[in-house]
């Protein structure tokens, strides 16, 4: 598969993977921004990813998914008649479970016609009730394990109806993205069950901004022309958010990530 990628290919994964390494603290900024890379990359309509603990053959636990991210739907409809369809199905009962439930090794990849055989997938009620009406037909399963015992990621690309399959060139820059994206979270990207830098205040990513550049809170108070008692309840919140009683553990967080993006 990887002999169907060029030099310029590898070239331009390693650098959308630099690209998300400098969304790396924020874990919603930098996964939808890989989702929505990838569409283009690979000519994807929607694209999901899930970090998920106790996945494959290598454990009695049931999967548990710690973060979903989706991008690309039709339409709000379309991705809501999604939604509830894959609620509905246990997963013990897709037809994904024989390969996914035995996954053992470090990556996976799956396609459609592996899982169903073409013919059989538009003659199913799968395709034509669900997808079609969802605007999605042929999808590939990415699976890999991350640094982070005992979790994987998935990736789930489907392209648009009346697209063309995925080609095996498509299918290795997936694998190549993917692997090297996995490597790295917990490390320079953050993992799904870290505390999310989106559901902060802009002032306080300001003030986090401030305090990693090695501000003092009374810098940051003048900068902001706001009082000292301001500020410190503002990094009092970070303190709390992030779990941790220091400047010193906060600060630490963050080594090897690049700073959270302001409108700065």
């Amino acid at each position: 598969m990887f002999s169907d990628v060029s030099a310029r290919d590898v070239h331009d994964c390693h650098q959308l993977v630099g690209e998300c390494r400098e969304l790396g603290a924020d874990v919603d900024a930098w996964r939808l921004h890989l989702l929505n890379a990838l569409r283009k990359v690979v000519g994807a309509q929607v694209v999901i990813t899930s970090e998920i603990e106790n996945f494959g053959a290598d454990t009695d636990e049931p999967p548990r998914s710690l973060g979903l991210h989706r991008a690309g739907w039709i339409s709000d409809e379309a991705e809501q008649r999604w939604r509830e369809y894959a609620q509905s199905i246990p997963y013990e009962r897709t037809p994904e479970y024989p390969y996914l439930s035995r996954f053992s090794g470090s990556t996976l990849m799956l396609s459609r016609n592996e899982i169903w055989g073409r013919g059989t997938w538009y003659k199913s009620k799968t395709f034509n009730d669900v997808h079609r009406a969802c605007g999605i037909d042929d999808y590939v399963i990415s699976v890999c394990r991350t640094p982070i015992a005992g979790r994987c990621t998935t990736l789930w690309l489907h392209k648009g109806v009346g697209e063309h399959d995925f080609t095996p060139r498509e299918q290795a820059i997936i694998s190549i993205i993917h692997s090297t994206i996995c490597g790295e979270i917990g490390g320079f990207l953050s993992a799904s069950d870290e505390p999310r830098i989106s559901s902060l205040t802009k002032r306080k990513i300001e003030v986090l901004d401030r305090l990693l550049h090695g501000d003092s809170e009374k810098q940051i108070a003048y900068a902001f022309d706001v009082s000292r008692a301001t500020v410190h309840e503002h990094v009092l919140g970070l303190y709390r958010h992030f779990g941790v009683s220091s400047r010193g553990e906060l600060l630490s967080r963050f080594i090897g990530r690049a700073r959270p993006i302001t409108d700065n």
